[in-house]
């Protein structure tokens, strides 16, 4: 038999050594319900499930990301802690469940994640940001449906939205279990940095009016002195590192977010676990409980799987990838033919007719590549990958397309590296691209978008491609830019700080150096009539009717994004578009995808422009719409970007 790692969180759980005693007498007693190869007796004791030592199982995943076609994996590793404490196991997420899923789940709205969920018997769940992917509303609506099965947990979600609906109606600040004889309560939150990773507008809407843990200790306070339960998990969608801070009331935490695999310990003594991401990890523990509310006593420990499970190198976080295809050690829940409708066969089956209907649907031919061609997000000194820079020139086209064809403005397009789902676009290299390929690059559910920016808060947003480390030097992340845009860079720094003599230069060229953001453009001034919709009302009305902004927010967005410039490790120099060179009170349209426009993955400076406005489009139609029209493609990516 293996040991199994224990926690009893220091000082905070008096009693704990009598537990151990009384489990080591009875283990000779109590006969192993666990499947084959798992590890170790289950704690038990006393007939009385109140008062007596009860095991109550929690196996997590998170950051799951809609992944079914490693859903028979996760039910294998489900089944497998069920059979270690059969009728006594609860499956929970920390969250980002569904959103930016591959093409099988994605293509139906994440149905088939949902399905598969119900599969899993997974009943509970954090809110993860990927949960609003589609929208706050989508989200309550209809991922959050009751009838999906799913508890979804959000503490720090105001109380306001929360409320019959509200926004989130369908959200709750906790849940509890009652799981062989013991209550178990269940709180959830999700991270404080939800502004840097959401839109603004989700950001709102998610009104998240509490600090993450501060959320869940109240909770978690409020559960335990009232007697509701024995036992306080908390589902944290953020680094592990962040839960750090939760007290003595939470018994163990499970987190997510960064799709990271750790182990760290709360303030108040319990273990965190962080359970990696896509379904190819998991937490498994048991909480060992002796005695019934206020006076419960509550450890923790990790539980060895067996049958080949391997370990991570974090205690209590197991490898479960590939897990259905490894041989697994005879079991009754393998036996006397119930395999035939097993979680886990059940599981194969959900995915075996997603991946029909996917490939029904996207096998629909959009492009071309020439020969031996392809696009993919790989960076090399002095060139941005050449798929950020093919869908930036298709964001580009589509606005020209449908919503500015005029020659007075300069129309720049972008994406950002984040938004780009899979490695190259051409997945199976046969030089022919289909709709599966596009909507499994550009899987996020952002809408075609434009806005309007002066030269000089281009050159912002530019600058936030760099990040000066600790050590001092400049380390970058690559935009994906459109061909027609090039410029170079000067590192400031030194006794004779180059960027000094930049700023003096544009202070002279501009009065101020801020510039002008512009009055915004005129659709009529060569627009196109195709009869493609914006969503909001024309490129050229006002930025306060079209972007929500009055004038003063945007002043002080534009403010903001030039401070941040002058703050930046470098300046932008040399700056042109279609060969032009852009002075800073020049306006420039600039076409990407709504996120990346509101200020998303950190680039702020988005924010400072005028006349944003939304095309009736998904993020991903700018791109099959470019395809169709350029045959044969190949990657031709200048150098750009390089140091002065």
């Amino acid at each position: 038999m293996k040991r199994r790692r224990r926690w009893t969180g220091g000082l905070r759980r008096p009693g704990v050594a009598l537990i151990v005693v009384i489990v080591s007498i009875l283990t000779a007693l109590v006969a192993s319900n666990a499947m084959a190869g798992a590890s170790g007796a289950v704690p038990f004791s006393g007939d009385d499930p109140a008062t007596g030592t009860r095991t109550v199982t929690i196996a997590d995943i998170t950051d799951f990301h809609g992944h079914i076609e490693r859903g028979a994996d996760v039910a294998t590793a489900f089944s497998l802690a069920e059979g270690h404490n059969s009728g006594n196991m609860v499956a929970v997420s920390a969250g980002d469940l569904v959103g930016g899923s591959p093409y099988e789940s994605a293509v139906q709205k994440d149905r088939p994640t949902l399905d598969m969920a119900r599969e899993w018997g997974l009943t509970i769940s954090a809110v993860g940001n990927h949960e609003f992917d589609r929208s706050v509303a989508d989200f309550n609506n209809r991922i959050a449906d009751p009838a999906n099965g799913i508890d979804w947990l959000c503490a720090n979600a105001s109380a306001d939205v929360k409320r019959p609906g509200g926004r989130l109606s369908n959200v709750k600040d906790y849940t509890i279990r009652t799981v062989n004889g013991k209550r178990v309560g269940f709180v959830g939150a999700l991270t404080d940095a939800l502004g840097s990773v959401a839109t603004p507008q989700i950001t709102r809407d998610a009104d998240l009016s509490e600090h993450d843990v501060d959320a869940i200790n109240r909770v978690a306070g409020e559960l335990k002195r009232s007697g509701k339960v024995d036992a306080v998990v908390a589902l944290l969608h953020a680094d592990a590192s962040a839960a750090e801070g939760l007290g003595r009331d939470v018994d163990v935490a499970y987190t997510g977010h960064t799709h990271a695999i750790k182990r760290l310990v709360t303030k108040g003594g319990a273990p965190i676990y962080e359970a990696g991401s896509y379904g190819r990890e998991m937490a498994v523990q048991d909480l060992i409980i002796t005695g019934h509310g206020r006076s419960a006593k509550v450890s923790v420990a990790d539980v060895d799987l067996g049958n080949g499970v391997t370990r991570t190198h974090a205690d209590g976080v197991v490898s479960v990838e590939g897990l259905n295809e490894r041989p697994v050690r005879q079991a009754a829940w393998m036996s006397a033919g119930a395999d035939a409708n097993s979680m886990v066969v059940r599981a194969q089956r959900l995915y075996a007719s997603a991946q029909s209907h996917a490939d029904a649907v996207g096998g629909k031919v959009v492009g071309s590549l020439a020969k031996g061609a392809n696009f993919d997000k790989r960076t090399s000194p002095g060139h941005e990958g050449s798929g950020g820079m093919l869908v930036a020139d298709a964001n580009r086209s589509a606005i020209m397309r449908h919503v500015y064809a005029g020659d007075r403005l300069p129309v720049a397009g972008f994406s950002n590296d984040g938004s780009l789902r899979t490695g190259q676009l051409d997945l199976n290299g046969d030089g022919i691209v289909t709709v599966r390929e596009v909507d499994s690059l550009l899987a996020l559910q952002f809408k075609a978008a434009h806005e309007t920016l002066t030269g000089r808060m281009l050159k912002a947003a530019l600058a936030q491609q760099f990040h000066r480390r600790d050590d001092g030097r400049i380390e970058r992340r690559w935009l994906g830019i459109s061909s027609n845009v090039a410029y170079r860079y000067v590192e400031c720094g030194g006794v004779d700080d180059p960027c000094d003599a930049v700023d003096a230069q544009a202070g002279r060229d501009s009065g101020d150096g801020s510039g002008d953001s512009g009055s915004g453009v005129d659709k009529t001034d060569g627009a196109d009539s195709d009869g493609s919709t914006d969503s909001d009302k024309d490129a050229g009305d006002s930025a306060e009717n079209n972007s929500g902004q009055d004038r003063q927010s945007l002043t002080k967005a534009q403010s903001k994004a030039d401070e941040d410039y002058r703050k930046a490790p470098v300046r932008i120099v040399d700056l042109t578009i279609d060969g032009k060179p852009i002075a800073d009170d020049d306006l420039v349209i600039i076409a990407s995808n709504s996120y990346l426009l509101q200020g998303g993955d950190q680039y702020t400076a988005f924010r400072a422009g005028s006349n944003y406005g939304e095309l009736a489009m998904g993020y991903s139609q700018p791109l099959i719409e470019y395809l169709n029209t350029h045959p044969m493609l190949k990657p031709e990516v200048p150098e750009t970007g390089t140091q002065a």
